[in-house]
């Protein structure tokens, strides 16, 4: 039995990689296109690189829904958004003294609104059709609002990758930015069967609840990608797209990955696995609120508090499963 968990760690870890790498080559490549379009650094965190870095998330609980184990994906879409809260703003604190100035109010509500009907609808309804259509509604019009805000004043002056994927994507969009993105999610789309199919065998192998997995080791890894770009950005002073992958990221997977999962007639969760998570959810998306409105400076050292914060979160996790 143990060389049949380590092998199917080791693939686990493989389909994470291909997650991950596809994932950095699309937002590697829609940087690029976004910068040729001469928007804001927050928009390209919020739209471009907050796409590109759920597009783990939403493949991953697809899959998820369609191998029949849906905890399993609403598992990975809560850990995902306390990941994104908690380790994404972590790691770039590490990195350096961070202050988002730059956000828009209507933005920081609507992220907190959105984590407020979910959990009105995790407790007292059942997430479905209805919901699912109304989630990817709500997204739609939040994402065609954020392109009609975006300033053009506001041009982004990240650096491109050094990368010849990323040259080509922005020295003409169409005929290679497309293309690349499209490769790119084929192959995030084969780390994601690899991922859930390996997840679903330790599961069985160990006799875990599918959520576990989802809130801790799926979570994590599919959240690689915020991880990765925010350090990037903290190392170029870009809060702006620290705070807007952040954001962008907990609204995707909120409203279109969730929304898309909810429209499955398979879909459903076990609400007693997931109770205590859910709550951790919010106070973590109501202090990050209150800190936004009160223009908070966040300080290097409390990158320790977060960190050390996650760890508890992860041995509660653990405690309560085994």
């Amino acid at each position: 039995m143990s060389l049949s968990i380590a092998n199917q760690f080791l693939t686990l870890c493989l389909g994470l990689f291909l997650v991950i790498k596809g994932a950095d080559i699309l937002l590697s490549s829609a940087i690029s296109i976004g910068k040729k379009l001469k928007v804001s650094d927050f928009f390209i965190g919020l739209i471009v690189i907050g796409f590109g870095t759920s597009l783990s998330e939403l493949l991953v609980s697809l899959k998820a829904v369609l191998e029949n184990s849906p905890d399993l994906s609403i598992g990975n879409i809560i850990g995902s958004n306390i990941s994104n809260v908690i380790l994404v703003l972590g790691f770039a604190l590490s990195i350096t003294n961070l202050q988002f100035k730059n956000i828009k109010k209507f933005d920081i509500y609507f992220h907190l609104l959105i984590h407020i009907v979910f959990i009105t609808v995790f407790f007292f309804y059942t997430l479905n059709m209805v919901f699912g259509v109304i989630f990817i509604l709500t997204f739609l019009f939040y994402v065609l609002k954020s392109i009609k805000d975006s300033s053009s004043n506001e041009v982004s002056n990240i650096e491109l990758e050094k990368d010849k994927l990323s040259k080509l994507s922005y020295g003409n969009p169409i005929k290679f930015g497309v293309p690349i993105i499209f490769v790119s999610i084929i192959i995030t789309l084969l780390g994601a069967k690899i991922t859930v199919s390996s997840a679903l065998n330790i599961s069985y192998i160990l006799n875990i609840a599918d959520s576990f997995l989802g809130l801790s080791i799926i979570a994590i890894g599919t959240s690689l990608p915020e991880i990765a770009t925010s350090i990037r950005a903290a190392k170029k002073k870009k809060s702006d797209i620290i705070i807007g992958n952040i954001v962008g990221s907990n609204i995707y997977n909120l409203l279109l990955i969730l929304g898309i999962s909810s429209l499955f007639e398979n879909f459903s969760y076990n609400k007693n696995f997931l109770i205590s998570e859910v709550f951790f959810l919010v106070v973590c998306i109501l202090s990050l609120t209150i800190l936004l409105i009160k223009n908070f400076k966040f300080q290097r050292n409390y990158s320790y508090i977060l960190m050390f914060l996650y760890l508890g979160y992860l041995y509660n996790l653990y405690s309560s499963n085994f």
